[in-house]
């Protein structure tokens, strides 16, 4: 650390010396007149008594000089230290700081801020990136970051930032405008601290991910359909729209467990997930309902539609033998559909009318489709007769 030291200047106790002599040998001069009884020129003694004066003034003027002197080492001490101590956690800190003009032009930014971005130091980046605004990704982001700094200043706002190698980082920004006094025409500067949040945004992304999808397939888990699917079937009715929903379970699904295994048969609902997941559209809603059970929404969606989609799943099931590894299992889904007809119908009463739709196709043979129609005798028997035959002994699924 530098220091500023103070050193006594030895010039000060003889910078008055030869005045002093000059004064001595006028108030010696004066002093032999009285005795001798000669008076001197009274315009002498009025010089030397005022030289006196200005000797005395200017020895009290060469001492507040020193004093002063002295202070100002000691400021230029302290603000050596202070800056010191600034540029030691600007230059360290793992956070990215930066100054920057109000128009946004940067003017300074730490090795941390450059190492954020994949330069190797600040020179490299603040030639790179010559304003605040080339960092955000979003331009909705950098509005935001402009009228929180006009109105009381940005306080860990949230940005997507252009990373290296065009990767997207996930900042947490903190900025403040401030007021350059004392410098004639000098505007207001902003300064801002930058903090990477990118792992923590991608932790709580995939915890929001694990809550709502099945451990094992990777499908939406019940909870959640349940959560989408109202709000589509919502939307449906509301505007009119078609919608139809499928139910399928996994024929003789028990039997698999029991020759192969629990971890084949874990192994034969992932191969039949993506086998699922490829035969309907991205705008779909597929979950796992259960066990090995399925669900599937169809936005916009005629019961004529939802049709053709269903008897495509069932069809792609049955020509591919399920690879498990050591084995290859053949594989069929019994389908229960319906479709959307009142503006009444919500998600309980579809899923109602699907799971009545399943078990026929179960009654009827298996590795088919049903579909519920709510005119009489769509089945051969009557929905709830039918509804209370599937709850008898021995008629499981």
């Amino acid at each position: 650390m530098n220091e500023v030291k103070v050193y006594d200047n030895p010039m000060n106790k003889e910078v008055f010396q030869k005045e002093e002599q000059v004064l001595g040998r006028a108030m010696e001069s004066l002093e032999k007149s009285d005795t001798s009884g000669m008076s001197e020129d009274p315009a002498f003694q009025v010089l030397v008594k005022e030289y006196g004066k200005l000797l005395r003034q200017s020895r009290r003027l060469v001492t507040m000089g020193d004093r002063m002197q002295h202070s100002l080492n000691r400021l230029n001490r302290d603000l050596i230290v202070s800056e010191e101590r600034y540029r030691g956690i600007f230059e360290n800190v793992s956070e990215g700081i930066y100054r920057c003009e109000p128009d946004g032009a940067l003017l300074e930014a730490n090795p941390a801020m450059a190492a954020m971005f994949g330069f190797r130091d600040q020179e490299e980046f603040l030639a790179q990136r010559s304003n605040i605004k080339q960092l955000f990704c979003s331009l909705d982001d950098y509005k935001q970051y402009e009228s929180a700094l006009a109105a009381d200043g940005v306080k860990r706002q949230e940005m997507r930032a252009c990373g290296p190698d065009n990767a997207t980082l996930w900042l947490e920004i903190s900025a403040t405008s401030f007021c350059r006094e004392g410098v004639e025409g000098a505007e207001d500067g902003i300064v801002g601290i930058l903090t990477d949040v990118t792992e923590r945004k991608m932790m709580l992304e995939e915890m929001c991910k694990l809550a709502r999808t099945d451990s094992l397939t990777g499908l939406w888990n019940r909870g959640y359909f349940m959560e989408l699917a109202k709000l589509e079937v919502a939307r449906s009715a509301r505007n009119r729209r078609s919608l139809s929903l499928l139910i399928m379970d996994v024929d003789y699904f028990k039997a698999v467990n029991d020759s192969h295994g629990h971890c084949i048969g874990d192994q034969a609902l992932v191969a039949l997930s993506r086998v699922l997941q490829a035969s309907v559209r991205d705008v779909d809603i597929v979950a796992r309902y259960g066990g090995e059970e399925f669900v599937v929404l169809l936005p916009d969606a005629s019961r004529e539609e939802a049709c053709v989609v269903a008897n495509r799943i069932t069809g792609n099931i049955r020509s591919e033998r399920i690879d498990c590894g050591v084995v290859r299992i053949p594989l069929t889904v019994s389908v229960g559909l319906t479709s959307l007809e009142s503006g009444d119908d919500d998600l309980d009463g579809l899923l109602k009318f699907a799971d009545i739709a399943l078990y026929a196709a179960k009654k009827k043979g298996r590795d088919r489709v049903e579909v519920y129609r709510r005119e009489p005798h769509c089945f051969p028997i009557s929905r709830s007769a039918y509804a209370e035959e599937a709850r008898l002994p021995g008629k499981g699924r």
